[in-house]
C-alpha cells in the first residue's frame, strides 16, 4: 500500500508548527499563494491537507471540487491572528448536511 502524506498550507508561523508532526509544510501568506501551492500538489498523494483560515479563500473552489472524494480530508484550521470563521462555517454546513437541519449551539455564560 502506498504511503500517504499530510500537508498544511498557510502562514509560515502556523503551518511551520506542523512540521515536527511529519506534515509537509507549504507557506502561503495570502490566498493567491495558497492557490498556487494547491495547483502544484499531486493531491492524490495526500490523506490530509490542512489550510489556515487566512488563505482558505484562495482554494475554496478547489477544495469543493474534490469534496466528494474520500481523500484527502481537507480541514480549515485557525492560523495566526485568531479565527476568521471559515472553519466554523464548514463544520456548520457539514452538520446541517448530516442532520438535514441547522443546529444552533449556544455558549453558556460561566
Amino acid at each position: 500500500m502506498k504511503q500517504m502524506k499530510a500537508a498544511v498550507i498557510g502562514e509560515d508561523i502556523s503551518a511551520g508548527a506542523f512540521r515536527s508532526l511529519g506534515f509537509e509544510v507549504f507557506p502561503a501568506a495570502i490566498p493567491e499563494q495558497a492557490r498556487e501551492v494547491w495547483t502544484t500538489l499531486d493531491i492524490d498523494e495526500y490523506a490530509v491537507v490542512l489550510v489556515t483560515e487566512r488563505v482558505y479563500e484562495g482554494v475554496k473552489d478547489l477544495v469543493a471540487a474534490i469534496a466528494g472524494n474520500p481523500l484527502p480530508a481537507v480541514t480549515v484550521i485557525s492560523g495566526t491572528g485568531g479565527r476568521a470563521g471559515a472553519g466554523q462555517d464548514r463544520i456548520d454546513r457539514a452538520i446541517e448536511k448530516a442532520l438535514g437541519t441547522a443546529v444552533t449551539i449556544r455558549e453558556e455564560a460561566g
